[in-house]
This record gives structure tokens, C-alpha cells and sequence, in this order.
């Protein structure tokens, strides 16, 4: 869970209860942010806001960029984002560069980069964002910026992700299944009683890929007729974006499960069902914590980094869920799913007399292998650690005959 968040409520911001999760509340203040944008209150009204109301103030701005708002545009002209960290002006100002046609950064935050650049420690997350975006930056002439930032050597990370990865060797695939370690000590046991799920991708996201489950006890889910339970899910950003970036893919990692949103509301973008909460894995020394919950096979494979770099980069808001929107194209690779902004996507709605009800198939299913009662009032109660692993780079979804060639059955 986030326990860094902490609760700041300021003038202009629909007052939250103090009762709502950290998660529950990040979400509200983003949807704060977006309708406050979108009825044009002056983004003046946002100075003093602590650096992580910022960030979520941006990432507002930038959604709602993408979707080619007017309202948006019209904030983003006036916004003077002076009070704003380094990290969140730099931000404001590539959007300038994407959607005002800026020629370039402002003099006064290029000064400030370059001396906070030269410095020998520099925050990550910086970093990221200028190797994210060096293609934007490149072209508006600053390459002694991206110079800088190549000094330091967590700027390499992002083409690493870019790198196309080799196929997995089915032991690594299997360990992973069978022998990822307890969580007795994970998070002082926070996760002992909740299941394990299994999600196996490809590294084209365009393809479906396919989870399995553990419940409680550590058995293998299966169906009434003893054969092993799957469900397909889709992992792919809807504007073709790799994990590192806002909107892109969902990371291929290890994450944990963390309840539901407290309503089914937004039923066009999320579905009729409650949407799943998932979280990073905290940063620790070494990325202790995450390798507590990989197996050894695991520890030298670099399968589970992309959740490391979008959680430094600052990624967030990542949900499991359905949707009201139709795929009117069943050519796509993905029919009948819809791609989303880096969320995992089940498919819902009527096709072809097929009515799919993904999420809810999902939740009911997690319920029970956590010995509950699948109703309402427990999907509050879900909870779990999910790994998302790509496995190779065939142009096909997942199915069950690749797992029965990974040695799961």
C-alpha cells in the first residue's frame, strides 16, 4: 500500500474522508483535478499544493491532453507552474513542447536542470523523464541537457526497456509458478491469507495474455473438472506506448492486490463491476523487497524490471477492470478486448451472442480461493501479489498450450 501518502486538502479540492484508503484518495484527487480543469477553474488557484498533489495536478493535465481537450490546451496556456518541483515543471514544459509547439524549454528551468544535472547524485525519477522523452527534447535542442543526464547511469535504464528481451527459459517460467517463495514476512504478513496470480504475456502487448491462480493454501486454481483454471486479460496501452512512459503498457513485474474502488462508478471507461486496485512493489535497498517474493531462478532475470522503472518514473492509478466501450473491429489482434491507458483490461459486453463478464468472473474467482463468499461486501477483502511476465515475442495470444510446454499443468 502507499503509506506515503498523506492527506492535504486545500480550498478548491471537494473535501475526501479521512477514512479512504491512500489509494482511494489518490484517485479522488485525480478526478478532483481533471473536473477542475475541465470547468476551467484558473490553475492559479493551485499554488501551494505539496509536491504529490502536483504530480497528480499533471498528470490530469496530460490525460486530458492526450484526449485532445480543449479545456486542457486552454490550462495549459495559462498555467505558471513557478511554485511547481523541478521534476513537475520539467513536466509542464515537454507538454508545451507536445501540444504548444514550444521551441523549447525556458532558459530559466534548462539553467536549473543543467546545475542539478552536474551534480554526482540525482534523483531517479528525473532521470527517467529526461531519457523518456529525450526524443522531444533532442528536437528541441537540447542535447547538452541529455548529455548531462547520459553522465549518470540510471539514464540507461529506459533503453534497456526498449530493448527487445530474449525469450525466457521454461524452468524460469515454471519456477515462477511453482516455487515463488511464501509472503509470511513479506509486509509483516499483510498478504499471507490471499492468493497468487499469474499473468503470461507476450512482449507485443497487441495479443491477449493468460492468468492463472493459487488460492490461500498455495494450490493451483482448477475447475470443477480438475483441469487447471485460466482467464485471458490484455495488457496493452491503447496509444501504443512502452511501460515507462504515462498511458503505456502495464509493466511486466510484480505487484500486489489492494481491495477495490468503493463503487462501480465510471461505467463507460471501467466496466459494471468494482475495478481491482494493484500497487508497485515498494523500493527498497537492493530491491530486497521484490526478490523476497521471486524465485531464486528470478533474481538474475531482468523480466520484472519494467514495474521497477515505471514506478521511479512516477507511473500510477493502475487498476484491473472492465469497460462499456465496444471493439467494433475484430480484425484487431486483441477482439474483444479494449486496450486502455496502462491498466489490465477484461473483456465485458455482448459479441456475436457471447455476453462476457470478465471482471466479475475475476473477482468471484479470487473471493473463493480466499475462502470467502463471493458477494459485495467481500471484494473488499481481495488481496493478492500478481507477477506479469513476458515470456517471448510470438504474435499470438496465450494460451494453455503454452503452459503445458512451461511445465504448468
Amino acid at each position: 500500500m502507499k503509506h506515503w501518502i498523506y492527506l492535504v486538502v486545500f480550498a478548491f479540492i471537494t473535501p475526501v474522508l479521512a477514512a479512504e484508503t491512500p489509494d482511494v484518495l489518490e484517485e479522488t484527487l485525480y478526478h478532483n483535478f481533471r473536473q477542475h480543469i475541465k470547468t476551467d477553474v484558473q490553475s492559479k488557484s493551485a499554488v501551494g499544493i505539496v509536491p504529490f498533489e502536483q504530480s497528480l495536478f499533471v498528470d490530469a493535465l496530460w490525460d486530458m491532453l492526450d484526449e485532445d481537450s480543449h479545456e486542457a490546451r486552454k490550462v495549459l496556456g495559462q498555467i505558471e507552474p513557478f511554485h511547481y518541483d523541478l521534476i513537475q515543471r520539467l513536466r509542464v514544459e515537454i507538454l508545451k513542447l507536445k501540444y504548444e509547439k514550444a521551441i523549447h524549454l525556458s532558459a530559466e528551468l534548462v539553467a536549473e536542470l543543467e546545475n542539478t544535472l552536474r551534480a554526482p547524485e540525482v534523483e531517479t525519477k528525473l532521470i527517467y523523464t529526461l531519457a523518456a522523452y529525450e526524443e522531444e527534447l533532442l528536437s528541441a535542442g537540447h542535447s547538452d541537457l541529455i548529455n548531462l543526464a547520459k553522465n549518470h547511469a540510471q539514464y540507461f535504464d529506459i533503453e534497456q526497456d526498449q530493448e527487445k528481451k530474449r525469450e525466457l527459459n521454461k524452468n524460469v517460467i515454471a519456477d515462477l509458478f511453482y516455487d515463488s517463495p511464501d509472503v509470511t514476512t513479506y509486509m509483516n504478513g499483510e498478504y499471507v491469507n490471499s492468493v497468487k496470480i499469474f499473468m503470461f504475456c507476450r512482449t507485443n502487448r497487441l495479443y491477449p495474455c493468460l492468468m492463472v491462480m493459487r488460492d490461500i493454501h498455495g494450490r493451483a486454481v482448477r475447475n470443477g473438472d480438475g483441469s487447471l483454471w485460466t482467464h485471458k486479460s490484455l495488457a496493452s496501452s491503447a496509444r501504443g506506448l512502452p511501460s515507462y512512459t504515462r498511458n503505456g503498457n502495464t509493466p511486466a513485474g510484480v505487484w500486489t492486490i489492494d481491495s477495490v474502488m468503493p463503487y462501480a462508478d465510471q461505467q463507460i471507461s471501467f466496466g459494471k463491476f468494482r475495478r481491482m486496485i494493484i500497487n508497485f512493489i515498494p523500493k527498497s535497498q537492493n530491491e530486497r523487497l521484490i526478490k523476497s517474493l521471486l524465485p531464486e531462478s528470478s533474481h538474475s532475470e531482468d523480466w520484472w524490471h519494467q514495474t521497477l522503472t515505471a514506478r521511479d518514473i512516477g507511473r500510477n492509478l493502475f487498476r484491473i477492470h472492465g469497460t462499456g466501450k465496444r471493439n467494433i473491429d475484430p480484425t484487431t489482434p486483441y477482439y474483444p478486448f479494449m486496450r486502455t491507458s496502462g491498466c489490465i483490461a477484461q473483456r465485458e459486453n455482448t459479441y456475436e451472442e457471447t455476453t462476457f463478464r470478465d471482471q466479475r468472473v475475476l473477482l468471484d474467482t479470487i473471493m473463493e480461493s480466499m475462502d470467502l463468499t463471493p458477494d459485495f461486501s467481500n471484494e473488499v477483502k481481495v488481496k493478492g501479489i500478481l507477477y506479469v511476465m513476458e515470456v517471448d515475442d510470438q504474435n499470438r495470444a496465450v494460451d494453455a498450450d503454452d503452459l503445458f510446454q512451461w511445465g504448468i499443468e
